[in-house]
């Protein structure tokens, strides 16, 4: 686990209780993990202007720092000056760690950004009866060229209304691309074919509203997610976990 993962993992409560403690003591010894944990708390939505100036001054210390190692200075003179900022990082990750509320606003997006880079980087093929034409437009999606395989699938979608698999990659890669409201409208209609075995539109467009992320979307989303779960749908052991998130 990354200096990252692990200062994440701590804001949201996921540590035991013995990396918890172990966690709280390297703040006031490590002045790299107390300069993380201030760059972690200034990518926060809404961040308090302190935590930005407490993040800057921090990192002023800490370039100092990184100079007079190559320089042969002495690190005690240094680490006198990060002190009472190493102290200030663990001050406001505790009053960030308390409220609750914040953390659980911002998280269901965070997970989001985390399913697409996880998942979608590259896309493989199902079987079906347009297989030559499913590869091409992954094939292009695979080697960079998004736009080029987005309208592939357009194309495919819009000359066969039943093309289901179509649907959902313009919808995916229209995700990838940032235009969400194009994603909405692909996978509203994916989900909408509810005799389909395995459908994630329902799952994909509540993923969706968390990337959009504007005034209702996560309230929409989380709507859709309880339905994914309840009606064991496609993507439900993500939805699960996204909701005890929430």
């Amino acid at each position: 686990m990354d200096n990252m993962e692990y200062i994440e993992a701590w804001f949201n409560a996921q540590l035991s209780p013995e990396r918890k403690k172990e966690f709280e003591q390297r703040i006031t010894t490590d002045p790299v993990l107390a300069e993380e944990i201030a760059f972690y708390l200034s990518l926060k939505q809404g961040a308090a202007s302190e935590i930005m100036e407490e993040r800057e001054r921090f990192r002023g210390i800490y370039e100092q720092y990184k100079q007079d190692i190559q320089t042969n200075k002495k690190q005690p003179t240094l680490l006198r000056k990060l002190r009472p900022l190493i102290a200030a990082a663990a001050v406001l990750a505790g009053i960030i760690f308390g409220w609750n509320a914040w953390f659980r606003q911002v998280s269901p997006n965070m997970l989001a950004n985390k399913y697409v880079q996880e998942h979608f980087q590259t896309l493989s093929v199902t079987m079906g009866n347009k297989q030559d034409s499913l590869q091409t437009g992954l094939r292009l999606y695979n080697e960079g060229g998004h736009e080029e395989a987005l309208q592939q699938f357009e194309t495919m979608a819009e000359n066969d209304t039943s093309f289901i698999e179509a649907k959902k990659y313009a919808g995916i890669i229209s995700l990838r691309l940032g235009n969400y409201d194009k994603a909405i409208n692909w996978f509203t209609q994916l989900e909408n074919y509810t005799q389909l075995y395995a459908n994630p539109g329902k799952f994909y467009h509540a993923l969706t509203l968390l990337k959009r992320n504007l005034p209702g979307d996560k309230e929409t989303a989380k709507i859709l997610l309880q339905q994914v779960v309840e009606n064991d749908l496609e993507g439900k052991e993500d939805a699960e976990k996204w909701l005890r998130e929430w």
